[in-house]
């Protein structure tokens, strides 16, 4: 873990990055070293993430209302 000192100007900067820009680059960062392929098997596992959280998220969803 890096324990850097708390900045607000690059916390605030952070912040104005979209919310999936800053989810995508904590789950499957992509390094300058990175090939092609690895830059690709990143996207897509990334978005195959995303989908699967987001179908996941909707049958809780529909289950709990389908209770109610």
């Amino acid at each position: 873990m890096n324990h850097e000192p708390y900045d607000p100007a690059k916390a605030e900067e952070e912040d104005k990055e979209p919310i999936l820009k800053r989810l995508r680059e904590s789950i499957f960062p992509i390094q300058p070293t990175d090939s092609l392929p690895v830059r690709m098997l990143k996207n897509s596992g990334f978005y195959l993430f995303a989908i699967m959280f987001g179908l996941v998220s909707l049958a809780l969803v529909s289950a709990i209302m389908f209770v109610l």
